[in-house]
C-alpha cells in the first residue's frame, strides 16, 4: 500500500458527522463500518455504511426487516424488478438465504478521490427515497396480498399523499 493511500480520509468519517449533524442514532461498528437508524414515514430505516479499501467503494445497504410470508418471494422479487426500474441509482436485491430486502448502492472513490458531505447526503437520501417507495409495497404485496403491480401503484399513491 502506497504512502498516499493510507493515510486518505476515510469516508465513513463523513457519513459519521452527517448521522451526527442530522440527529441519527448512530453505532460505529469499527474503522470502516457504521451502522445508522434513520426516520421514515413508515418506519426507521437500518443502513449500513461500509469502506472498502482494497476496492477504495463506500457501499450502503438498507435493510428492510421482516420476512416474506406464505413463499411470495416470487411476487417480491417482481416487485423489486419494477421498482428498480423507477430509481435514479441504487437497486433492491431479495437476498432468498434471508429472506431479507435490500436497497444497494456504492460509489467509487479510485485514485484518491474523497467523498464529499454532498455526495453522502446524496446517496443516504437516494436510500431513503428507494425506502419510501419499496416499503409500503412490500407490505402490501406480503399483508394485502396484492400483485406486485397493484402494490407498487397503490405504495406510489400513499406516498404522493404524505409529502
Amino acid at each position: 500500500m502506497n504512502g498516499a493511500v493510507s493515510i486518505r480520509t476515510n469516508p465513513i468519517d463523513v457519513f459519521a458527522r452527517l448521522a451526527t449533524a442530522e440527529g441519527y442514532d448512530s453505532e460505529r461498528v469499527d474503522l470502516n463500518e457504521l451502522h445508522l437508524s434513520i426516520p421514515g414515514l413508515w418506519c426507521d430505516h437500518d443502513v449500513s455504511i461500509t469502506w472498502n479499501l482494497g476496492t477504495e467503494q463506500v457501499q450502503i445497504f438498507l435493510i428492510f426487516e421482516g420476512r416474506t410470508p406464505g413463499g411470495r418471494s416470487d411476487d417480491i422479487c417482481r416487485l423489486m424488478s419494477l421498482i428498480n426500474e423507477r430509481l435514479a441509482a441504487g437497486h433492491f436485491d431479495y437476498w432468498d438465504k434471508n429472506e431479507a430486502l435490500v436497497y444497494r448502492n456504492s460509489a467509487s472513490l479510485r485514485g484518491g478521490a474523497a467523498l464529499r458531505t454532498e455526495q453522502a447526503m446524496d446517496m443516504l437520501a437516494l436510500a431513503l427515497d428507494a425506502a419510501e417507495r419499496g416499503y409500503p409495497a412490500c407490505q402490501y404485496v406480503i399483508w394485502a396480498g396484492k400483485s406486485p403491480e397493484d402494490a407498487l401503484t397503490s405504495a406510489l399513491v400513499d406516498l404522493a399523499a404524505n409529502p
